[in-house]
């Protein structure tokens, strides 16, 4: 029995079957429609939030958070379109990173925050920037470019491994006094990616004796951040003080039964605070239940799988290492948030990615997340045959 002829189209000299070149869900489809789910579902948590923030003001923190999904998934496909590998410049790379480590000094003297804390920077319109959000994904790129030419290059001590290790320890100190959370997501990121390039397997065993003492001096030596490990060991002991957070965050999940109360109807998410912030993963669960946060979880499970596809068949070294930075970065702090809302782990004062309330978070990792998609989407051109849309003419003589 014979079949019908599969249509095909010319394309960079090669016959490419159509049907492989409109399917509807290709990677970068996927990928968008997973930032999109897991954006809705913050704004509509963020207005179930923001609507008892303050009784006064039942739009709190919503119409922001509506604002910054757009942008954000406006971002996604600008990163999605713009090609990853123009970031493969030294210019560009060193270029952004020195823009984050500039931000992350001038946010020491003139940023503003709760708590004492200073980590945003005070903008027009009433909006603020969080410069360590840029910072997680500025060393990522530097790192992918500084890898990407050659993987002997990641295993010389002198030109490696020094160079790394003091632009990571160099942003990690500039954001670990105002926000430990993030420093340690950075360094942990860092290393890893530095781990996957190439680096000798002993390298890490050079930086445990000062990240030791890094860790005695702002954790031990700072009061509240001692108290956050008392906690995690016994958060009830500390039920009306410093486990307060905690406490209320898990009697949030064991309220919230299998399928929740209701959007908007919990009681609970009233006694936490940060519920927009760092605790949403709790009210979610109350008004959700165990099958909503199983459904997030479900989506950043998705999510890593499809980004971890993509670091598996990325068309070059760069694309690689730069896709697995951001594999990175994304699903370690969805595992650290979740992790301190549930109490596996320490307080941080992390969010939870693409979720949580905040505008730089979540412009940065739908950018981050956009750039996935031109990679799977070059990686798809190349496996295509499809030539690029700039032709660079070969060099004569």
């Amino acid at each position: 029995m014979t079949t019908a002829a599969q249509p095909v189209a010319r394309s960079g000299g090669r016959n490419v079957p159509t049907d492989t070149m409109g399917r509807p869900l290709t990677e970068p489809c996927i990928l968008f429609l997973i930032v999109l789910a897991l954006v809705t579902l913050g704004v509509l948590l963020v207005y179930s939030a923001s609507r008892t923030a303050d009784a006064a003001d039942t739009t709190r923190y919503f119409p922001k958070q509506a604002y910054f999904a757009l942008a954000g998934l406006g971002v996604f496909i600008l990163g999605a379109i713009v090609p990853y590998h123009r970031l493969n410049r030294w210019w560009v790379a060193i270029g952004v990173l020195v823009l984050a480590v500039g931000l992350l000094v001038l946010v020491l003297f003139i940023g503003s925050g709760r708590g004492g804390a200073r980590r945003f920077l005070n903008l027009p319109l009433g909006l603020h920037f969080q410069p360590s959000e840029l910072a997680k994904f500025a060393v990522v790129i530097f790192l992918a470019w500084f890898y990407g030419r050659s993987k002997a290059r990641a295993r010389n001590f002198v030109r490696s491994f020094l160079p790394a290790i003091f632009v990571i320890g160099g942003v990690c100190w500039l954001i670990v006094k105002e926000d430990f959370g993030t420093a340690a997501l950075v360094g942990a990121v860092a290393v890893i990616l530095c781990l996957i390039a190439g680096w000798r397997w002993w390298f890490p065993t050079l930086i445990l004796a000062p990240a030791a003492v890094g860790a005695y001096v702002t954790v031990w030596l700072v009061p509240y951040r001692l108290d956050r490990l008392k906690v995690w060991l016994d958060p009830w002991e500390y039920f009306t003080g410093a486990g307060w957070h905690v406490c209320q965050s898990l009697m949030a999940l064991g309220s919230g039964g299998l399928t929740g109360v209701g959007l908007g109807a919990g009681i609970q998410k009233l006694y936490i605070p940060d519920n927009a912030t760092d605790f949403i993963f709790a009210v979610l669960c109350e008004e959700m239940g165990i099958l909503g946060g199983i459904m997030v979880i479900g989506l950043f499970g998705v999510f890593v799988w499809r980004a971890g596809k993509i670091v598996r068949s990325a068309p070059d070294r760069f694309a690689f290492l730069l896709a697995s930075g951001i594999l990175l970065v994304i699903g370690l702090q969805a595992i650290m948030n979740i992790g301190v809302v549930t109490s596996a782990l320490p307080a941080k004062g992390i969010g939870l990615p693409l979720v949580s309330y905040g505008g730089s978070s979540l412009v940065m990792m739908c950018f981050a997340a956009g750039l996935l998609a031109s990679i799977a989407r070059r990686r798809d051109a190349q496996a295509a045959g499809i030539r690029p849309l700039v032709h660079v003419p070969a060099r004569r003589g």
